[in-house]
């Protein structure tokens, strides 16, 4: 309160000095009394002469706020509307760049798709080339326990321990035929050069019919892990 009197003293001086300098006459008069003072304004003048910047202020906001509501619409005609080329272009530019990428998302798609196939195909022959070298890992045990079981044949050894052999072989060809082994028949057959080895020939019998097996041959499956190791009839006298 004390600083708008002290506002509104200064606007009454500056008031009076414009006064003044319109009316010099009285401006002559007025400094040659120097006892004449400021005549102190009454309360509803004083009252009236502190709202008056107030009333200044309030009708000075409207138009500034008209003035930064009328910018931003000056801004806007400002700008220029595309044409409908400009529209045609960049809708043809945006229909390619969709094509591109509908394009692309679908090759992925099929490549993931490839890559599935493969992998599933790879894991599965894996898993057989493992299961094929390991019953080719036990081959060598079960020719063993074949020449036991033969010795002891030879031998006339029929006790516990040849049918403890016996039933050994059996369970371990049993637990491998389960995996795919099979044998292939050899003794008695025809010599087929993609199952058989040939290593000797005897003379006679009927030619290339396989008299003696040395080794058998086994197959997983489809596929042959060893071939039987055999001796021919040469069919000559």
């Amino acid at each position: 309160m004390k600083y708008k009197r002290k506002k509104v003293k200064k606007l009454m001086e500056d008031k009076q000095r414009a006064a003044e300098a319109n009316n010099p006459q009285e401006t002559g008069e007025t400094q040659q009394t120097p006892e004449t003072q400021e005549p102190e304004l009454q309360e509803p003048e004083l009252r009236e002469a502190e709202a008056k910047p107030e009333t200044v202020q309030a009708e000075a906001e409207p138009a500034a706020k008209q003035e930064s509501k009328q910018d931003p619409k000056q801004e806007d005609s400002d700008t220029e509307t595309p044409t409908q080329e400009e529209w045609a272009a960049a809708l043809k530019k945006t229909v390619e760049e969709r094509d591109s990428y509908k394009d692309s998302l679908l090759r992925s798609q099929a490549e993931f798709q490839n890559y599935k196939k493969r992998n599933a195909s790879v894991r599965a022959e894996a898993y057989e080339d493992g299961v094929r070298e390991t019953i080719f890992a036990c081959l060598p045990a079960i020719d063993n326990l074949e020449l036991a079981l033969k010795h002891a044949e030879s031998q006339g050894e029929t006790g516990g321990v040849y049918e403890g052999v016996k039933m050994t072989l059996k369970q371990l060809t049993d637990s491998l035929g389960k995996l795919g082994l099979s044998e292939i028949p050899a003794l008695g057959e025809q010599f087929d050069p993609e199952l058989h080895n040939a290593v000797m020939r005897e003379s006679g019998g009927e030619e290339n019919v396989i008299s003696e097996v040395f080794q058998k041959g086994y197959r997983v499956k489809d596929k042959i892990i060893r071939y039987a190791m055999v001796k021919v009839f040469s069919g000559e006298e």
